[in-house]
């Protein structure tokens, strides 16, 4: 038989073992004191594999310490926080945020701060086309569209096209549609400045300045984008 495990002043996060209460449904309780002052009824199994580490209030602190914080003009993965628009059920100070992509986003302090939110959904969806890109593409017929993938998605590429849309007011400036699905449209043309300067690899292009002149680049909505390259 196997000797019951004694956790009494043993502690546990902010919560110390006091004493044994008995079972509850085959588990074992302990009344914890937590660093607060509050007391807990807690299982072994929980105390044990770390699912609680308090009475709760190491949860409401790190909402109350996320909270304090102005995040306006801060920048967490492809979001930029535009400005404070309430709380949700939890008291989190809920964010609106723009992504790189143009598309407008409401994200909490906790999931801005942690990491878990970095995009309006833009990211894993371009994760998923850069893995069937390439030569784990079915249709694979060479290096010059691996290239340019790898290009869009380098970081200049990116910083380039967050500066065109932040200069823009995240605006098409044919059409004045604010938000949604933009582009970042180069007017001496993508392609062409591929071609003139005999780009073959992902450090020529870091090098061009060309790529990465922001007088060179508009935002665009993908109407008028489209409408862009008929006349080209």
């Amino acid at each position: 038989m196997r000797k019951p495990i004694n956790l009494v002043e043993q502690k546990f996060g902010r919560l110390l073992v006091l004493e044994d209460i008995g079972r509850k449904r085959g588990y074992v309780l302990w009344r914890c004191l937590c660093e607060c002052g509050n007391t807990i009824e807690v299982s072994s199994d929980s105390l044990r594999q770390g699912n609680t580490q308090s009475c709760g209030c190491y949860m409401k602190d790190r909402i109350t310490e996320a909270n304090k914080k102005d995040l306006v003009g801060q920048v967490y993965g492809r979001l930029t926080v535009l400005e404070d628009i309430g709380r949700d059920i939890q008291r989190n100070v809920i964010w609106k945020c723009v992504c790189e992509c143009g598309h407008i986003v409401h994200v909490s302090s906790d999931n801005l701060q942690s990491g878990d939110t970095k995009s309006c959904g833009c990211y894993m969806k371009d994760r998923i086309t850069e893995t069937q890109s390439g030569e784990n593409h079915w249709n694979w017929k060479g290096g010059i569209t691996s290239l340019r993938v790898a290009v869009r998605t380098c970081l200049p590429y990116l910083t380039w096209r967050r500066t065109i849309f932040q200069r823009d007011n995240f605006t098409c400036v044919h059409c004045d549609t604010r938000g949604g699905n933009l582009i970042a449209h180069h007017l001496n043309l993508f392609s062409d400045i591929m071609e003139e300067n005999h780009i073959t690899t992902l450090e020529e292009a870091i090098q061009c300045e060309a790529l990465w002149n922001i007088s060179n680049g508009i935002t665009l909505c993908v109407e008028c984008h489209e409408e862009e390259h008929t006349k080209t």
